[in-house]
């Protein structure tokens, strides 16, 4: 199914939705290219609703690999290593998990698939995770319609 089809099939908003949610677990598909198109598309209007159904699509769409993470980091292994390379690097000096999660949220640096994938493992709360990643994604969707909108 294309985009086009997606969106002939269940509208802009929920469409939104659904390209949020897949996006945040396929990262092929890129939430902030088909929000950029959304926006230049659809009337100034549709901005905060189209804020608000890609940060919650991303949002869901990230809890169960955060909570798969959370369990996998709780069993004893060979990827025991990598999260214990990980926590120590988010231990460092001036480095906090929640900071690394927020910047990454809204700036894609560090990959923003990787820190949200890792923060299970790294002891961040499910509802730390939640506040943080919708404030920083609701932030870049917002800071990208509004650059669209200003260029269309």
């Amino acid at each position: 199914m294309t985009i086009e089809q997606l969106l002939a099939a269940v509208g802009i908003y929920a469409g939104t939705f659904v390209v949020g949610a897949i996006s945040s677990i396929l990262p092929i598909v890129c939430i902030e290219v088909f929000v950029v198109a959304v926006a230049v598309t659809t009337p100034a209007v549709a901005a905060v609703p189209l804020v608000i159904l890609a940060t919650c699509g991303q949002v869901l769409g990230k809890l169960p690999v955060f909570f798969a993470m959370r369990r996998l980091a709780s069993l004893p292994g060979r990827h025991r290593r990598h999260l214990d390379r990980a926590q120590r690097w988010l231990a460092r000096p001036g480095t906090h998990p929640t900071l690394v999660l927020a910047a990454s949220a809204v700036f894609g640096l560090p990959p923003f698939s990787l820190v949200a994938t890792a923060a299970g493992a790294l002891g961040i709360s499910a509802q730390t995770f939640c506040l943080v990643i919708a404030a920083g994604r609701a932030a870049r969707f917002s800071i990208l319609i509004a650059v669209a909108s200003q260029a269309g």
